[in-house]
């Protein structure tokens, strides 16, 4: 049997399916909720995590957690245990579980910090990692995988210190690029959405929320990404635009968002 080991991290409100082989459809799995914004002190926090399983079989996970960042590239990395860093202080039960078809299980944490947390933010990715199986239960290649759950827990005094430096359109990928700083103690996200019209034909900003696909010059919309940056970090967050292939004549790209308060709109034609 050959495994194969798949990533996902829930970092930024969304519900990815968690496990597939090589016999079956993708989303077998969910889990809700899906990330955490907790506040924490000297008291205990109890939280609790929902996995489903809708495989036809049982599915075994193992639960870890762990300290963590994201590098240059803004791709997730974990890193060891501080005394101020959030998985130091978590305990998780059960640690190995198995979910029968079409059941659930509930797992329980509990944030208690041995030390009195700084200001900002403290943060842990809690990974449910799904067992291989045995050779009888399953073919040749097994695909598995492993889900990520953030966790970002503050405490105060929050300075939330987010700027977005630039904001460009790269005509030739096509991609929105957008410069942020953060100078906080806790995380920030450009958060927004855009759209595209043919020439001429964008009809404002305020129609952004309720405009349909069949309003005269609509061609695509779609959501900002939303990757997080962390505190004391300056990244480039992109976003790929979906833009069909035949497009003539010109068009206008209309973008509208918010970091920190900071309201954004901005239109490249």
């Amino acid at each position: 049997m050959k495994q194969i080991l798949i990533s996902l991290m829930l970092l930024c409100c969304i519900i990815i399916p968690a496990t597939l082989t090589a016999e079956e459809p993708p989303g077998q799995i969910a889990v809700f909720p899906s990330m955490f914004e907790l506040t924490i002190d000297s008291k205990p926090v109890n939280q609790s995590i929902r996995l489903k399983n809708m495989k036809n079989k049982p599915v075994t996970i193992k639960t870890d957690v762990y300290n963590w960042t994201l590098d240059q590239q803004n791709n997730l990395q974990t890193i060891p245990a501080t005394a101020q860093s959030l998985d130091r202080w978590m305990i998780i039960n059960p640690i190995t579980f198995t979910i029968a078809p079409g059941q659930e299980q509930v797992v329980r944490f509990s944030i208690r910090p041995d030390v009195k947390p700084d200001p900002g933010e403290h943060r842990a990715i809690v990974y449910f990692t799904e067992q291989p199986g045995t050779k009888d239960e399953v073919a040749a290649v097994e695909v598995t995988f492993r889900i990520g759950v953030g966790i970002y827990a503050y405490t105060e005094p929050v300075r939330k210190a987010g700027q977005l430096q630039s904001l460009t359109f790269d005509r030739t990928i096509p991609m929105l690029k957008a410069e942020i700083v953060n100078n906080g103690n806790v995380h920030t996200r450009l958060k927004g959405e855009y759209a595209v019209w043919e020439k001429g034909k964008f009809p404002g900003f305020g129609s952004m929320n309720s405009t349909g696909t069949t309003a005269s010059g609509f061609i695509a919309s779609g959501a900002l990404n939303n990757m997080p940056v962390l505190s004391g970090t300056r990244r480039t967050i992109v976003t790929n635009l979906a833009l069909p292939a035949n497009i003539s004549g010109g068009y206008t790209i209309a973008v509208r968002g918010e970091l920190n308060g900071q309201k954004i709109e901005k239109i490249f034609p």
